[in-house]
């Protein structure tokens, strides 16, 4: 699948006990199994007449899936109308949206775009010209989302098969009013206009060269906060994964969001449009990143075959990012060496496999080429580890110029506070890596062996 978009990933909130700022919203009706209801299509003469169109000498009504707009349109009091849209088998479910490039029921050289919006669905046409349309306002929303995806199938029809597919989304807050926008089809003479409230464009801040309508007045308070401008350009015959993410443009509090999924070209224009081209859409959902998982432990780090930090404090966070997968980091890693500190800065790595067994989670992931001290040094990084419960093991090896660096990270206690009861009141002696004992007086610069009781461990003296 090729996939072309504008990608910004929304701010991560960090740390288990953080607070969620946001609601976790989702759409209405996502999966479209909700109820299927006639649909009325809008024009600015407050139409109330439910679309249908013969097919093969049948008479179809038009639907919408609850919550949702299906661009079907009503023509000249019913003369042209034409249904775009209609219930499929879904992903694993019993509904999807089929979208298509229909021609239209009157004047077959005439094509009707097929595509479908949380807002309202409109069109505006003079005998074939005069053409404009798309969708206005959406519906309320607070959530801040990473990004959105859906399952889709995908097809071309012969006329302009080379017609990408378009998905955006957008949020904002305050409303936008264009004046004097024509809202219905007409034979002869002028549309009736509107003052159409939140018209896509507009809260896109789009040039509306070639729209119709006039002047475009923002209220005070009016902001694009994020946007997802996406096109789908291969066909799928099977189900296949669409994912796209939100390009963030402030830090304001939503108050609408819509998302409109088209068939073909939805910005393009009528010239553009080919006849028989279809998506079929399912499980329409927001995506939230998701909160780290903090981990406090000890790290004990060797290299060249010396131990160079003892049960140094530490903490690891791990980010939940799909279904068996994590990003992981490990902050600020600082190697204690010759009397002085080497801060190499954070380790992470992106894509870690996780898998689950009984309970218990292990972890692996490579990462080729990090940049170390600020970009000073390159190194390979390698990750093995488990968590069970409260219990983390973690072993992240650090390759530099030929120099292995191995990293343990431990939770809980460390090896010098797990000293027993029974130790607390042993002599404690030091000895040097040859074993000769040595007085902890005239300790120089070193590693030395410390023996307190029966529990040894390794100390590094600057």
């Amino acid at each position: 699948m090729k996939l072309f978009y504008r990608t910004l990933l929304g701010g991560m909130v960090f740390g288990v006990a953080s607070p969620i700022a946001f609601a976790q919203q989702q759409l209405p009706n996502s999966d479209f199994e909700g109820e299927w209801t006639d649909c009325v299509p809008w024009t600015s003469k407050d139409n109330t007449t439910v679309v249908t169109q013969k097919i093969d000498d049948v008479t179809v009504t038009g639907k919408n899936p609850s919550g949702w707009c299906i661009s079907h349109v009503i023509g000249i009091n019913g003369l042209g109308a034409t249904l775009v849209g209609n219930n499929e088998p879904g992903y694993e479910s019993n509904s999807a949206i089929k979208l298509s490039n229909s021609p239209n029921s009157l004047l077959s050289t005439q094509t009707v775009p097929g595509y479908i919006s949380l807002g309202k669905t409109w069109s505006t046409s003079v005998m074939g010209s005069q053409n404009d349309g798309g969708s206005f306002g959406g519906v309320e929303f607070n959530g801040r989302p990473s990004g959105i995806e859906f399952m889709y199938k995908r097809s071309r029809g012969t006329s302009k098969p080379d017609e990408k597919t378009t998905v955006v989304a957008y949020i904002w807050k305050g409303h936008v009013t264009q004046k004097n926008v024509p809202g219905n089809i007409e034979a002869f003479g002028t549309t009736i206009a509107v003052d159409m409230i939140d018209r896509d464009r507009c809260v896109l801040q789009m040039d509306m060269s070639g729209s119709k309508g006039g002047e475009v007045v923002p209220s005070a308070d009016f902001e694009l906060i994020a946007v997802v401008n996406a096109d789908i350009t291969d066909d799928a015959s099977e189900w296949t994964k669409f994912h796209a993410d939100f390009d963030y443009k402030s830090d304001a509090m939503p108050e609408m969001i819509n998302v409109i999924i088209a068939a073909g070209d939805y910005f393009g224009g009528a010239e553009v449009l080919g006849q028989g081209n279809t998506i079929t859409i399912d499980n329409v959902k927001l995506l939230y990143a998701e909160q780290a998982n903090k981990y406090d432990g000890y790290l004990n780090v060797e290299m060249k075959g010396q131990q160079i930090a003892l049960n140094q404090p530490s903490t690891i966070e791990i980010t939940p990012t799909a279904d068996g997968k994590c990003d992981f980091l490990l902050p600020n890693l600082t190697l204690s060496m010759e009397g002085s500190d080497m801060p190499l800065g954070d380790i992470k790595l992106k894509d870690v496999t996780v898998t689950e067994v009984n309970g218990i989670k292990t972890y692996a992931g490579e990462e080729k080429g990090m940049q170390l001290m600020g970009g000073f040094i390159t190194a390979d990084v390698t990750l093995a580890g488990s968590i069970d419960g409260d219990k983390v093991n973690m072993k992240i090896d650090v390759t530099w110029n030929g120099i292995p660096i191995n990293v343990t990270f431990t939770s809980g206690t460390s090896s010098i506070d797990s000293i027993g009861i029974d130790n607390i009141n042993a002599t404690v002696e030091y000895f040097n890596l040859q074993g000769a004992k040595v007085n902890k007086e005239n300790l120089t610069p070193g590693i030395y062996i410390k023996r307190h009781g029966d529990k040894s461990t390794k100390i590094y003296v600057k």
